[in-house]
Parts: structure tokens; C-alpha cells; sequence
């Protein structure tokens, strides 16, 4: 399987080997589905609370009389049917990690890339660099190649990469340890450096 190298203007300079374990396998939809949820729930702080009727700083004397009133009988008034009062079954400060086995993981990826690999949407890049570490530099990128958004890999994230790419929402520079399955579905097009495209199938084929 051959795929063009393009250089940094846009203009073709030639062709690159890919491995068919990688770019040209088939999708699992279920898969994909479970490795991109599991990251996402990864992402999760956990952190929401809210108090019970126990936590709530309210009086605890009785409301009104048990009896006579013509109305149900309370005891508290940090009951949750009361405003400001504690919130029953409400969320509580909890772990949503979610550990896949790693060959799921690498499943997914390589389906992805497969998938993306099949439309057209990978783009490998003769010196993928931006040493100037000039935003303008990655807008032109984009306008050369007639491409909205892409993910970078790189097969270093220096910091003229870094301070390039960082204010920028339609571009997310990674190195091919970093590929996830998320922001290859978030960015639509990948543009890999002709180095990083070795380096990115010996981490998902052994």
C-alpha cells in the first residue's frame, strides 16, 4: 500500500510504503464506540456533589405540630421536598476510569486509520516541522493543502510546535505515542511526517 508525500506548500514529492496492518484493515464499529467512551469517561473529574438531608445546615426541631393542622406531617425541615433542602440520590464524588486491554485500544486506532487512510483524509508530510513557531505558519499549512482542521504527528513535540499550534482550536499537534482515538475523529485530517509514520506502526503492530 502506497500513500504521496506531500511537502510543507501542498505540492507532491514522491511516495511511502504504509503498512497494510495499520492503513488498510477494517473498521469494528462496536470497538471503536467502546475505546472512544472509555476515553471520555477518562476525562470525567468525578467531582459533583451534592448534600443529603444529613449534610444540609438547617434547624432540627419539628416543623409544626404532628397533629391538627390539616397538612402531611414532617419532622425536618431538610427533607428534599423542602427548598434548600438535602437533594435525594443526587451525585456524589466518584472514579469514572475505564481501562480497556490494550489491544482493544490498538484495534480501534488501527481502524480508524484504516478508515481514514480509505478517504483520503491522511496526509504524509515530507519534514513536518514549524520552526519559526509562527501561528501564521500553520494557517498557511492549512490553506496550502485545503484542509479546516488536522491532527499533527510529530516525532517530537517541540516547543516551536507547541507554541505554534497552541491558539489555534482546528489543529492538536501529538507524537505517535500520543495518538488517541478521540482527536482522530475530532480533527478529521491527519498530516504525519514521513518520520513519524515508521515510528507510529511500530507502536500498534508488534
Amino acid at each position: 500500500m502506497e500513500a504521496k508525500i506531500y511537502k510543507m506548500n501542498g505540492t507532491e514529492s514522491g511516495s511511502i510504503k504504509l503498512n497494510e496492518a495499520v492503513f488498510a484493515k477494517v473498521a469494528h464499529p462496536q470497538t471503536v464506540n467502546d475505546v472512544v467512551k472509555a476515553q471520555l469517561n477518562n476525562e470525567r473529574q468525578g467531582n459533583a456533589f451534592t448534600k443529603t438531608r444529613g449534610e444540609v445546615n438547617f434547624s432540627t426541631r419539628k416543623i409544626y405540630r404532628q397533629k391538627g393542622t390539616d397538612r402531611a406531617r414532617h419532622g425536618s425541615i431538610k427533607a428534599g421536598i423542602f427548598v434548600g433542602g438535602g437533594t435525594c440520590f443526587g451525585p456524589r464524588p466518584h472514579a469514572f476510569d475505564q481501562r480497556p486491554p490494550k489491544k482493544v485500544v490498538d484495534r480501534a486506532l488501527i481502524g480508524i486509520l484504516s478508515e481514514k487512510a480509505n478517504e483520503g483524509a491522511i496526509r504524509v508530510i515530507e519534514g513536518l516541522d514549524f520552526a519559526s513557531g509562527k501561528t501564521k505558519d500553520v494557517c498557511a499549512f492549512l490553506k496550502n493543502h485545503k484542509i479546516e482542521k488536522a491532527l499533527f504527528v510529530v516525532p517530537e513535540l517541540n516547543e516551536n510546535i507547541k507554541r505554534a499550534t497552541r491558539n489555534l482550536k482546528a489543529v492538536k499537534a501529538v507524537t505517535p505515542m500520543h495518538v488517541n482515538a478521540v482527536d482522530l475523529l475530532k480533527y478529521g485530517h491527519v498530516a504525519i511526517s514521513d518520520k513519524a509514520v515508521k515510528m507510529l506502526e511500530e507502536v500498534l503492530v508488534k
